[in-house]
């Protein structure tokens, strides 16, 4: 039994290694005629075609995709993806937080067959699934249990994200929310003009709607023409929410037959409110065509400065991003990747006795950090014999990293 374990690719992404990656998948491929025997830590290590094939996360780079356009994900991903159902081999993609939206699909992406009768599953959080009771067990291979996760979930900075989730009982995800409206044609295409246009309609009519207001406001207002006022304000909003739902949706020709009725409703009611209607309907519909292009084009500076990628193991485990006493995992061996660096640290115990592997990457070019070498194209191979840290040279050339017999 063979397991190989990838992280961290982020095909899309600005720096991602897709060329690189997809020469390893054909390595692997190869695989199921022979077998590759490397030097690792004074012993020979014979690699075996995988029996499982993990993704373990930020596969799909859905936060920051290049240029903000999603359509790079799925132009990088057309190859791999291909190369990886050719794979004799079960595939389990683990979801991570840069493809956080595809945990949608659990339970609708389950043993799906492949053409050489193989299956690919996609697992929300972790791999294996939780027990009823709420431990989560690990997978033998040899004489070691695994459990595999993509690793936010010991990253301080997406516990906010966590909470939220489980409070309104569904992933929060504001990134990739603003990422889904920014990927409409419209708004890729004309989102700096969109907001030139919002800016002015919404400092002009700011400036408009004030000269319209009766002299001396607020001395002269009354709670009737408050009243009216907040009415009016309210019948903006939620029909400019409506419209641009329906918008949103591609639901054209009912988005045109409420508009009309609206702006019916807005006539009768009072000539300022149907001049607002008017406005707030093109202000709202320009702020969402632009402002989701302005966080796309801004997100990853302030990212970056919240991240914890390129922290090592031990900085996870000693610096508060493992809690230990909210751990339910009961394997021996907790996989994961996230942080972009390929290490280990444990067993001991601040770790409850558990070796922690990370993965690594397939994102950007080795990087010396803290006197310690962050290397890109890494992997973990892991069978009876034990678990080991490889790295991709090309060309078929395996170098070994660490090694846990």
């Amino acid at each position: 039994m063979a397991y190989i374990v990838v992280s961290d690719v982020h095909l899309g992404g600005k720096l991602c290694n897709q060329k690189e990656f997809c020469d390893f998948l054909k390595w692997v491929r190869g695989l199921v005629n022979k077998t590759e025997t490397i030097k690792c830590k004074g012993k020979d290590v014979t690699i075996h075609s995988p029996e499982k094939f993990i993704l373990l996360g930020d596969i799909l780079e859905l936060w920051d995709p290049r240029d903000g356009n999603r359509d790079n994900v799925i132009g990088d991903s057309i190859l791999p993806f291909s190369l990886l159902s050719d794979i004799n081999c079960d595939k389990i993609y683990v979801i991570g937080n840069h493809d956080d939206s595809l945990g949608e699909l659990e339970g609708e992406v389950d043993d799906v067959a492949l053409p050489n009768g193989k299956k690919f599953d996609i697992y929300d959080r972790h791999y294996p699934e939780k027990e009823k009771t709420g431990i989560s067990g690990g997978i033998k291979i040899g004489s070691q249990s695994y459990f595999f996760l993509h690793g936010h979930q010991f990253d301080k900075e997406q516990a906010i994200l966590a909470w939220v989730s489980r409070l309104i009982g569904e992933s929060w995800n504001p990134l990739g929310w603003f990422q889904d409206l920014y990927n409409t044609l419209f708004t890729k295409k004309h989102w700096k003009a969109s907001f030139l246009i919002f800016s002015a309609l919404f400092l002009l009519g700011g400036y408009f709607w004030n000269k319209l207001l009766p002299p001396g406001f607020p001395n002269t207002l009354t709670w009737a023409s408050l009243a009216g006022t907040t009415g009016s304000l309210i019948y903006v909003i939620v029909s400019a929410i409506i419209l641009l739902f329906f918008l949103m949706k591609g639901l054209f020709a009912l988005t045109a037959t409420l508009f009309v009725i609206l702006l019916g409703g807005w006539f009768f009611w009072e000539q300022s409110s149907f001049l607002a209607i008017i406005w707030g309907t093109l202000t709202g519909f320009f702020a969402l065509s632009s402002i989701p292009g302005v966080v796309a084009s801004t997100q990853r500076k302030f990212y970056n400065l919240l991240k914890s990628k390129d922290k090592t193991v031990e900085q996870i485990i000693h610096n508060g991003y493992y809690r230990k006493n909210k751990d339910t995992i009961r394997a021996n061996v907790v996989v994961f990747g996230h942080t972009h660096f390929a290490d280990y640290y444990g067993p001991d115990a601040d770790t409850g006795n558990r070796l922690f592997i990370n993965s690594g990457c397939w994102y950007g070019k080795d990087k010396l950090i803290d006197k310690k070498m962050r290397y890109s194209n890494t992997f973990v191979y892991i069978d009876e014999s034990g678990a080991y840290i490889l790295r991709w040279l090309g060309s078929g050339n395996i170098e070994c990293l660490e090694a846990f017999p």
